[in-house]
């Protein structure tokens, strides 16, 4: 739905009619609310940030484990507002990252662990940090130190990788101890993580060692996933998916993470390929080795997931439908997705409430789910609370992307700062464990199972600026600067970018102040030169090459 009447088109900009400056109450206009919201959520981060820095002590792990984890959705605020407040808390957590490692880890990485918690201090914050301050030198240390054991690249270092099948010898590895035999002795798929440390140290020190064996080990991944009819939680050594069966009879419910699936949920497999990010390492290597055979298994992985979109908690499976419609640049799921956004709710709720049932258990199907998790429902003015139905944040994302109906951007922003000030009210920061599902941290980047997607990372970066994963780094598709000043973004500005693919885009500016705005933005990755933009007071300028 396009509510904006164009009135002129000059060098590939629309100009659009104005719709007023930021009157939020009483306003309908989709383009006028968004930018409210938005301001509301960039107002509420500030304050989170402020509220952390006095409140969140080190965890028990002192820096260690997923402690830095916790800051992930501030790595994107920085991206919006170039706040220095998000840097240098950024560095404190880095340096105790640093001390942990110094302490407790041998060689760079931990003696005695397992393929779940051993990569852990090294994914998600460490890329993204690296990739915000490329010039810290000990925080491509601390990456490169822990990735060059991966491949048997450290004589010193029991072997990890058994290159004659393709598979790494356990499930716990560590530099002093490889646990072989018994029921160590499967893959799982929190091996994906050793992809992620490996791609994003080929990032940072372009090492070809390391590409080199992401694709090897990644094209037999692939494989096993498209020789399998439905993906399974695990498999032996010889690469023979294990059925639910096999799992109940061998006693390996710990190693299938079934704790963290419904009893009937035929999604654990493809679940558990979400909590590692298999996804977005199978992205990397088709855009680095251009094999078709990536794009096939993250085909196989991301089809289930668009029957799912209408659950709310479904953040990380609507983020890798997202994912694989711009990085593999197919659109043959479109029609499909479309249906699915037919069947939401058609307005938002009109107040939340944060529910925390009594008893902790996995309730429902699908992916996105943890028995500690943040559940939310719509309140009532009689006091009753009925479950929500409102999709989650970046399921409202991927359907502004396919609609380019701002109504879908509205509801996300307006979803993403009512959680987080609430959450900023009621729960704790969650730096001492960044995975569980109840803390501030979870409600703005999900928990432990979504791979960084939660209510604030749904659609904050992604729709502002169109920020996305590269080998661990994020990326985004414009940048925006102030004429004069140190905001990346000024307040006053809203920009709204419709990605179809990487190289196809439309960008929505919107003036909500009560003054002209000046700013200057460019395409990222291209050849393009910044553009100085214009806007009167409630102009709205569209930017597109479609």
């Amino acid at each position: 739905m396009q509510k904006q009447i164009c009135l002129a088109r000059d060098k590939g900009f629309i100009k659009v009619g104005k719709v007023g400056p930021r009157t939020i109450a009483g306003s309908d206009d989709p383009i006028q609310q968004c930018y409210g919201y938005y301001a509301d959520l960039r107002h509420e981060m500030d304050q989170w940030l402020k509220q952390s820095v006095r409140l969140d002590p080190p965890g028990p792990n002192q820096g260690g484990e997923d402690e830095a984890n916790y800051a992930l959705a501030w790595l994107e605020h920085y991206l919006v507002t170039g706040s220095t407040d998000v840097l240098d808390h950024c560095r404190t957590l880095r340096l105790a990252l640093s001390d942990w490692v110094d302490r407790e880890c041998l060689h760079g990485y931990e003696p005695v662990a397992e393929a779940h918690h051993g990569p852990e201090p090294f994914l998600l914050f460490l890329p993204r940090y690296i990739g915000l301050v490329p010039d810290d030198q000990e925080a491509v240390s601390l990456l490169l130190d822990a990735a060059e054991h991966i491949g048997n690249w450290v004589d010193s270092v029991p072997d990890w990788y058994d290159y004659n099948r393709d598979v790494f010898y356990s499930f716990f590895i560590g530099t002093r101890e490889v646990r072989k035999g018994g029921k160590n002795s499967y893959e799982l798929a929190e091996h994906f993580r050793f992809i992620h440390l490996a791609l994003a140290s080929y990032k940072v020190l372009a090492d070809q060692r390391y590409l080199d064996w992401s694709i090897r080990y990644g094209r037999k991944r692939a494989e096993r996933i498209l020789r399998c009819p439905e993906i399974p939680l695990l498999w032996d050594l010889d690469g023979n998916a294990l059925s639910l069966t096999q799992v109940d009879q061998l006693g390996l419910h710990s190693l299938a993470n079934s704790h963290h699936h419904h009893s009937d949920n035929r999604l654990g497999g493809i679940e558990n390929l979400l909590a590692s990010g298999a996804v977005y390492a199978f992205g990397d290597l088709y855009l680095l080795s251009g094999d078709p055979i990536f794009k096939q298994a993250t085909r196989r992985i991301v089809e289930p997931l668009i029957l799912t979109l209408a659950d709310p908690y479904n953040d990380p499976g609507a983020a890798v439908i997202s994912y694989y419609r711009t990085t593999f640049q197919d659109s043959s799921f479109d029609s499909l997705i479309e249906t699915q956004i037919g069947k939401f709710p058609d307005s938002p709720p009109d107040q939340l409430a944060l529910v925390f049932p009594e008893r902790r258990k996995i309730r429902g199907s699908g992916v996105g789910k943890r028995a500690d998790m943040a559940m939310w429902g719509e309140w009532s003015e009689d006091g009753s609370v009925i479950p929500i139905q409102e999709p989650s944040t970046m399921t409202l994302s991927l359907a502004y992307e396919l609609t380019d109906d701002p109504i879908y951007a509205m509801r996300a922003f307006k979803s993403a700062v009512t959680r987080l000030s609430i959450a900023r009210r009621v729960l704790r920061g969650g730096r001492e464990h960044a995975d569980m599902g109840g803390a501030i941290c979870s409600v703005a980047a999900g928990h432990g199972r979504n791979w960084g997607t939660g209510a604030v990372t749904g659609c904050y970066g992604k729709l502002l600026l169109g920020v996305y994963l590269d080998q661990g780094q994020l990326n985004s598709v414009i940048e925006i600067r102030q004429s004069i000043g140190e905001e990346l973004i000024p307040p006053q500005l809203l920009s709204l970018v419709q990605l179809k693919f990487r190289q196809q885009y439309q960008v929505v500016f919107y003036n909500g102040s009560n003054t002209d705005l000046n700013f200057a933005w460019r395409l990222v990755n291209s050849n393009s030169n910044w553009e100085e933009v214009n806007l009167s007071v409630g102009e709205i300028v569209i930017r597109s090459n479609q």
